[in-house]
């Protein structure tokens, strides 16, 4: 497995206040305000002061297998989480932390033997597709078996019960032993073209309380106040076959591709994207082929971001397959959700790196953002920081890269330009500034520096960090432009070996150690440091896509 990656550029950007978050003091959680979901054929009282919260990206446990000298990767799953996601129907959290979930029991949960702790989607595939597993809803016992499962609870004797609500067809609690956890069950009426009723698939939601409040209380009102008034609405066409989240002109056409929307592939991941955020009223999605982009933005600043992204990434990616071309031709859709919240931002990334504006999170397969506001620019940056560590996560088939050549190509395209005819350029950034005011120390920690692992890349003291990240990206601007700029012979192959020996050691200190082998490290110091006293300008003529011309 890839740890995920914490780059500097996401200490940047916080600002007490970012996002219009604003902390108030909340009563017990309440339900009072009517929605309707007609991708669930329903109207409920949702958590009140709540926000929607997606799905997160069930996580993917990658695997090195080993067949005479053959070594290949697959990616498993967890098999509650692959389940989950296809029974989950939607979340919310108020600002106390509460918590309603609702689930829609479609399939038991599988069970797949296997000598491994993780399985493969197409055995998972394979398994919901037994008869066996289908959930039927005459059967209490497979409602309680289902409930269990979903909500990881303890269920005692379920309580059928009788409340004065026109709209029900059925209700059911179920007492759990978690102090701070309640648990329903409920089918409501829907209504046939005939004018007759029958109750609708079974729901169940779960209450997580946060706040202290006394269960009892909770129980009274969800009970008075949302199973009173849940209701059915009409759930026709598309919306009742699936999942059908809103999309942003999600034909790439309509921003400048040439690509139809037909030319965007189907695969497990996207479908999983769309899925995470259905139900969900301020979300939304856009695609390309390469990309699906997921975000809660609701201005027009926002929206303009997402459409940028839809025309300058799949380019950027081009960019970086030129310097750096994938492994192999296996692909995954790059998934890319920005919120606009800040502190839904943080909820979702986690309190580890909840301090970051920015984060690819591998093990989840998803680059997730902090909208910037209207600073369009900075947010861009940031995701062309990430961008680029999705995109070699998948180019160097899930290896581990050293941290130098990791983060300085991020650095390196984070300030990159696409013009209108889709070429991209690769000017200095801020970071030189920092680089000239403390070149010597920069200089001098390059032996050490490029064999450093990630955890010490991003220890020590805020000014080693920043200094760990001005050095990375001069290195790396000094390898892609400098060196051939200056006619450099000596350093011209040390990325070209670095990614071949990583290729066949899967070893980034291997790779480093080869590419640096023979290199007289004084000297490359010496010519480090006089570059970025002296050689830039050429550099910065420098057109590192361009295509070569052969030697004589």
């Amino acid at each position: 497995m890839t740890q995920s990656l914490f780059p500097r550029i996401g200490l940047m950007c916080l600002a007490a206040g970012l996002g219009g978050w604003a902390l108030t003091a909340s009563a017990a959680p309440s339900f009072r305000s009517d929605k309707n979901y007609p991708n669930l054929g329903l109207r409920i009282r949702v958590l009140g002061n709540s926000a929607p919260e997606p799905l997160a990206q069930f996580k993917t446990y990658t695997y090195t297998f080993t067949r005479g000298a053959e070594t290949f990767k697959r990616d498993l799953f967890d098999l509650r989480e692959l389940w989950y996601a296809t029974q989950h129907a939607g979340q919310w959290r108020d600002d106390a932390g509460n918590v309603l979930l609702l689930g829609r029991p479609t399939h038991l949960l599988p069970v797949i033997t296997s000598e491994m702790k993780h399985v493969s989607r197409e055995d998972f595939d394979k398994a919901v597709a037994e008869p066996a597993v289908l959930f039927d809803p005459a059967n209490a016992e497979a409602l309680t078996a289902w409930v269990k499962d979903f909500a990881e609870c303890t269920p005692k004797t379920p309580e059928t019960l009788r409340l004065q609500a026109f709209n029900l067809a059925a209700a059911v609690f179920f007492p759990v032993e978690e102090s701070s956890t309640l648990v329903y069950a409920f089918r409501v009426k829907t209504r046939k073209p005939n004018g007759q009723t029958e109750p609708s698939d079974w729901f169940c939601a779960v209450i997580k309380i946060a706040d202290g409040t006394l269960k009892s209380k909770v129980r009274k009102d969800f009970e008075t106040q949302f199973l009173a008034n849940v209701a059915s609405v009409p759930q026709t066409g598309a919306a009742a076959a699936g999942v059908q989240p809103k999309a942003l002109n999600a034909t790439p056409s309509a921003l400048g591709n040439k690509e139809s929307a037909a030319a965007i592939p189907d695969h497990p991941s996207r479908t999983a994207a769309r899925k995470s955020i259905a139900n969900m009223k301020d979300w939304w999605f856009a695609e390309t082929p390469e990309y699906i982009f997921l975000s809660d933005i609701r201005s027009a600043t926002g929206k303009a971001l997402v459409k940028d992204l839809q025309a300058t990434m799949p380019v950027l990616r081009g960019a970086f397959a030129k310097l750096i071309p994938p492994f192999d031709t296996a692909t995954d859709v790059s998934a890319v959700r920005i919120y606009e919240d800040r502190e839904a931002y943080k909820q979702y990334v986690g309190k580890s790196i909840e301090w970051s504006a920015g984060v690819w999170m591998p093990m989840r397969r998803e680059l997730v953002i902090q909208s910037q506001g209207k600073d369009k620019a900075l947010t861009l940056n940031i995701i062309k920081h990430e961008g680029f560590h999705q995109y070699l996560f998948y180019a160097t088939s899930m290896i581990e890269n050293a941290a130098w050549f990791n983060e300085g190509h991020a650095c390196f395209f984070e300030t990159s330009e696409v013009d209108a005819k889709g070429r991209v350029e690769i000017p200095e950034n801020e970071r030189v500034e920092h680089l000239l005011r403390n070149l010597e120390a920069a200089a001098r920690q390059l032996p050490k520096l490029i064999h450093v692992g990630y955890s010490g890349f991003y220890s020590g003291t805020e000014e080693q960090r920043s200094l760990n990240y001005s050095t990375a990206w001069g290195l790396v601007y000094f390898l892609r432009k400098g060196v051939p700029s200056e006619k450099l012979t000596a350093y011209e192959k040390i990325i070209d070996t670095y990614l071949k020996t990583l290729a066949t050691t899967k070893d980034a200190d291997a790779a480093t150690t080869a590419a640096f082998d023979g290199i007289n490290m004084t000297k490359f110091q010496e010519d480090f440091t006089d570059f970025w006293k002296k050689g830039r300008n050429s550099a910065k003529r420098y057109d590192p896509f361009a295509e070569k011309k052969p030697a004589n």
